[in-house]
């Protein structure tokens, strides 16, 4: 198993007044990160509202660090391990349905 690229958050701001500014972000953006903005309008109903807002979040791509490494390593061998008890449980009702118990009074050798 090898490290994987994987996609984190690096700024995230939402403000309701004003839209960005490219000075906000000048400082954090890198040539391959991924810049998400835009203006969600506001809704209100019965139970919940919320009001208009600006939005805005840079993704940036990166080897997975060896902590992330491990947990993902971990979650996998647990994984394979339950789906190997899911297999097996799936077999063994297939094996009672398609392998009929032997009659206790029949003859094993067919006499």
């Amino acid at each position: 198993m090898e490290k994987i690229k994987v996609k984190v958050e690096v700024f995230r701001e939402i403000d309701y007044n004003k839209p960005f500014t490219f000075a906000q972000i000048k400082n954090i953006v890198q040539d391959d990160d991924e810049i998400h903005a835009g203006y969600d309008e506001g809704f209100y109903t019965e139970n919940n509202s919320m009001d208009g807002h600006y939005f805005m979040t840079v993704i940036r791509e990166r080897l997975e660090t060896d902590a992330e490494f491990e947990k993902r390593k971990v979650k996998a061998e647990e994984l394979k391990k339950e789906l190997k008890e899911r297999r097996y449980e799936t077999y063994l009702k297939f094996k009672k349905e398609f392998e009929p118990e032997a009659d206790p009074h029949e003859d094993p050798k067919g006499e």
